[in-house]
């Protein structure tokens, strides 16, 4: 019984020690490069370190997460980083089938701290977004569906699938029904539309902030298109009544890279406020605001609370809809800005912004913000 007893605790500490040799040897090096390789085809260098090979997995995972579609085998590609920039840091050419991808060194120069440098952030997820983009639509032209679409495998057309599978927007064009729909309806506020079109860079510049809100907030059903006009008095305008966001020209002219941010996130932020709270969660935020319907303002509203309960001056202009906006653009690029002013509206909107974290839920106007 006691030799038993022995053999038993032998073959638990054998058991025990190969465990831990096991969890001693899983590296979280190889095990993002054996992610790439096994889900997206894709093989790295050496040379790779592990927060490279993170972000272009997060890359990869956050289009492919958006396009339920896509079921063909991916073909193999290869990636390099080189010290040399190539044009706009990205060279891709095919080989024997098999796509090589070569990305500037610059695109990660400031790997380490992009969370704390929200220019590197912008430039760096432009960049790679671009690659990554450019390399899957081309297979998803194998599907007879997406053929379609892609006529000429042109990065524009690569761009606008990207653009309409991870947000469900499609761009305002000339001469087509749907933009004498939009025009008809945006007329009686801003007169006639003088159309002009985005440049592949500046839809990338757009796809590139979008990505900072939560996977479950990428498409908005009631959002369904982007329209760039030549001149207007203002840098954005969310028009709930045309489903669409209007940017100007000088829109992207902002120097200011997070001032740029903000304009983008502040629009898209309006039909979160329209399709995303119900009237008593918007009764709620108001209260925070002090806001008070007020029929001989201009505006409509008044407020109780102090000027500084509000992260900016123009979130304490208007109304709770301005000021709802405008903290959604601080929640996300300045949020120990947005606490300071008011941390109970800091905490409203990362509750928002919990539910739709992960995309488990479908896109709906939420009725508590206890619901999980």
């Amino acid at each position: 019984m006691i030799r038993t007893i022995k053999h038993a605790i032998v073959l638990l500490i054998l058991i025990v020690q190969s465990s831990c040799y096991v969890l001693l040897i899983q590296n979280p090096r190889k095990t993002l490069f054996s992610q790439l390789q096994q889900k997206y085809s894709v093989n790295v260098e050496t040379t790779w370190t592990e927060e490279q090979a993170k972000m272009l997995l997060n890359t990869y995972e956050s289009i492919y997460q958006q396009s339920s579609d896509i079921t063909q085998t991916i073909p193999a590609s290869i990636w390099k980083i080189s010290k040399e920039a190539n044009q706009n840091d990205i060279m891709i050419e095919t080989v024997e089938n098999i796509k090589h991808i070569t990305i500037s060194s610059d695109v990660f120069s400031n790997g380490e701290s992009l969370t704390n440098n929200t220019q590197d952030e912008f430039l760096y997820n432009k960049q790679l977004f671009r690659a990554v983009a450019q390399v899957i639509t081309e297979n998803w032209t194998k599907i007879d569906a997406v053929k379609l679409i892609l006529k000429d495998g042109t990065d524009r057309y690569a761009i606008e699938l990207v653009l309409k599978e991870m947000y469900g927007l499609s761009l305002v064009l000339t001469d087509t029904p749907e933009t004498e729909k939009i025009r008809q309806k945006l007329r009686k506020y801003i007169g006639e539309v003088k159309i002009s079109q985005f440049t592949n860079q500046e839809l990338m510049m757009l796809m590139s902030i979008y990505e900072k809100f939560p996977i479950g907030m990428h498409k908005i059903p009631k959002l369904k298109y982007l329209l760039c006009s030549q001149k207007a008095p203002y840098a954005g305008s969310a028009w709930i009544v045309a489903d669409c966001v209007e940017y100007t020209k000088r829109t992207f002219k902002i120097k200011n890279q997070k001032e740029f941010q903000r304009v983008i996130l502040h629009e898209k932020a309006h039909f979160l406020w329209e399709y995303a709270l119900n009237g008593k969660l918007r009764k709620e935020w108001s209260e925070f605001g002090g806001w008070r319907k007020d029929r001989n303002n201009r505006f409509g509203w008044t407020k109780t609370k102090e000027r500084k309960e509000f992260v900016t001056d123009y979130a304490y202009a208007k109304n709770p809809n301005e000021d709802w906006a405008e903290s959604v653009a601080y929640y996300i690029i300045y949020p120990n800005k947005l606490r300071l002013s008011s941390n109970v509206k800091y905490e409203f909107i990362d509750q928002v912004m919990l539910l739709y974290s992960d995309g488990s839920i479908p896109f709906k106007r939420l009725q508590d913000l206890n619901t999980r």
